[in-house]
């Protein structure tokens, strides 16, 4: 799904950092076992092209990157890292991504049938996380067909609305997801999700009416992002 809306990188500096582990001792305060068995991943910066498209299929099982720039290509790595760790390494990546510049453009990246593709005009780190929602989402939902906006769930032949017009008819939801996240989190369950998922992975703290609803629209790791991204 395209995405034309993106969020700056403000207030990610939780993330920009690993020093003595203590964000994940942090993270897993409530659950030391997950803390013992889950092994932070270390980016490891490329000197190579090929070396950096080895990284991301032994670490990630990413088998092909598309791009010959070295600087984006370790952007995504690190970007990866990042969301695999935040996850406690409970994620799946796209077996493709595809990277490219293109300035001007409206859409910063686009998910679909194993393919994420990206603009290294706009946030790297932003962009992964809402299409790595996408592709995780499609996976643990059996409904996510029936999820997006109204005129792609009619391109898929699917015809059932259901989740979307519940989604759109529940008006102070909406006005909470707009002010919490942002407009475009508005247009569909499956942008909401996707959204709400982009938020915390940038550190994000949102209220537990959100993730209620993104349980309720089967959003992935639900439990994991719930655990230090709900306001106190």
């Amino acid at each position: 799904m395209k995405v034309n809306i993106i969020i700056g990188n403000k207030g990610a500096g939780l993330f920009r950092t690993i020093k003595n582990n203590k964000f994940f001792r942090c993270f897993n305060r409530n659950n030391k076992d997950t803390f013992e068995k889950f092994k932070p991943l270390m980016f490891e910066k490329a000197a190579s092209v090929n070396d950096a498209k080895n990284y991301a299929r032994k670490n990630f099982q990413i088998h092909y990157i598309d791009s010959n720039n070295m600087a984006d290509i370790n952007n995504v790595n690190r970007s990866l890292c990042r969301i695999y760790n935040i996850n406690e390494g409970r994620i799946l990546f796209p077996p493709f991504i595809k990277v490219y510049k293109h300035q001007g453009e409206r859409y910063s990246g686009e998910y679909g049938s194993g393919l994420i593709c990206l603009n290294s005009c706009y946030d790297i780190f932003s962009v992964l996380s809402h299409e790595i929602a996408h592709y995780n989402h499609e996976r643990v939902s059996r409904n996510y067909s029936k999820m997006g906006k109204k005129s792609e769930i009619t391109e898929s032949g699917n015809n059932n609305f259901y989740f979307f017009n519940k989604f759109m008819g529940n008006k102070p939801a909406l006005k909470s997801i707009k002010k919490e996240i942002c407009g475009y989190a508005c247009a569909s369950p499956a942008e909401f999700i996707a959204c709400t998922f982009e938020a915390v992975m940038r550190g994000k703290k949102l209220s537990p009416e959100i993730f209620r609803l993104y349980k309720e629209y089967e959003g992935p790791n639900a439990e994991i992002l719930s655990q230090y991204g709900v306001k106190k």
